[in-house]
């Protein structure tokens, strides 16, 4: 994974640079998951708030591009058998995004 950095580019170790605030709410039975169902779900988790705090900046394709990734990401998910959770993080942030826009 890499961050972005003005001027470059940044390699992040996937075991390092995890925010609490960037993993997804499945913390207390991680060790019930294959490293690659995790790795689906955090990539789920990370689109969905990339859409969420990044869909006022983008263009009408740039959020349908967006929205395509977090659609493979869920298939890829829903396909290693952790539907129910890449369901709650759907459900997360349509509730927190709905929240966000009836404030605004």
């Amino acid at each position: 994974m890499y961050l972005e950095v003005p001027g470059q580019m940044k390699h992040v170790d996937e075991t390092e640079g995890w925010t609490e605030e960037m993993l997804p709410p499945i913390k207390e039975s991680e060790a019930s998951y294959a490293p690659l169902q995790l790795h689906f779900l955090r990539r789920l988790d990370r689109l969905l708030r990339l859409r969420r705090e990044q869909s006022g900046q983008l263009n009408g394709e740039g959020v349908r591009l967006i929205d395509r990734a977090i659609y493979s990401t869920y298939c890829d998910a829903v396909d290693l058998g952790v539907t129910a959770e890449a369901q709650k993080l759907l459900h997360r942030f349509t509730v927190a995004s709905t929240n966000q826009q009836s404030e605004g």
